[in-house]
């Protein structure tokens, strides 16, 4: 097992597509912030409002330029949020295992790990273990790249409060969901094994369950279960950043550790009992 996980990690290490995906993280954080900065200047009146595609309005009244910053409305956990609840940080991670997973049964690597007598099961932990280690990488860069970026724009201030409380909360909660959406696209490289149906699948399943899951909710509006609540994609997508309960946690905990090990469970089953071509 720890020889694979070896192989694993130098495959990762490897990966042109793990950096560039990596790559785009950091690229998204920069977007985030630099429409935040167009919104700033359009708000001061250097820029004309409506530059880039972006309309600073007050009460849907059109912005007198003012000299007040909207910096100062903006805090660094609003962006994380944003970073993480909407569908290009799940659809970057759900590419990149796609890739990482899918090319090796395309190339015909993995015919030949198996043939050199690994048990299915540890072939199957390996990979899962080093895909989950690098979406976990992926997040944690967007994080410090969203920190730095933060620091630059917002200032010193942004760090006030109990902000490091809430961000150590906030960051371990997410990267332990980072860890099961992960595993959802790892069983679905395995089970398709085909480049461009696993990418289109996994950003389907990133997506769609969650709107549909949203509109049942609707119905259990008068209830205190929430069904979008129990996927994970929908957990990470509504996490809070701040007033954190012990039940909250607790919950999300157990919504990561069943999904980890029914989507595990599942996949080491199929890629027990399928051939390899």
């Amino acid at each position: 097992m720890l020889q694979l996980l070896n192989a694993e990690f130098y495959k990762l290490r490897k990966s042109k597509s793990f950096f560039i995906c990596t790559i785009l993280t950091v690229v998204f954080v920069f977007i985030m912030y630099g429409a935040f900065l167009l919104a700033d200047n359009i708000q001061k009146g250097k820029v004309e409002n409506g530059t880039g595609g972006v309309i600073v309005s007050i009460n849907q009244e059109e912005l007198q330029a003012t000299s007040a910053s909207i910096w100062d409305t903006i805090h660094i956990m609003d962006i994380l949020q944003e970073i993480f609840s909407g569908d290009v940080m799940a659809m970057i991670i759900g590419t990149f295992i796609s890739i990482f997973v899918i090319s090796e049964f395309m190339s015909g690597m993995l015919k030949n790990v198996v043939g050199k007598g690994s048990s299915r099961a540890s072939i199957y932990l390996s990979k899962l273990f080093a895909a989950m280690f690098a979406a976990v990488l992926m997040a944690a860069v967007g994080i410090i790249a969203t920190l730095i970026c933060g620091r630059i724009f917002i200032g010193a201030s942004a760090f006030a409060g109990d902000f490091w409380k809430n961000l150590m909360i906030y960051t371990a909660l997410q990267l332990v969901m980072t860890t099961t959406v992960a595993s959802i696209f790892v069983l679905i490289g395995e089970l398709f094994r085909n480049l461009a149906a696993g990418i289109s699948i996994g950003i389907g399943v990133a997506v769609f369950p969650t709107l549909l899951l949203n509109f049942i909710d609707m119905k259990f509006a008068d209830s205190s279960i929430l069904p979008s609540q129990l996927w994970p994609f929908t957990r990470m997508f509504g996490c809070p950043f701040e007033g954190f309960t012990v039940s909250y946690a607790a919950e999300t905990l157990l919504v990561a550790a069943f999904w980890l090990v029914l989507t595990a469970g599942l996949g080491i089953w199929h890629f027990s009992r399928t051939d390899i071509k």
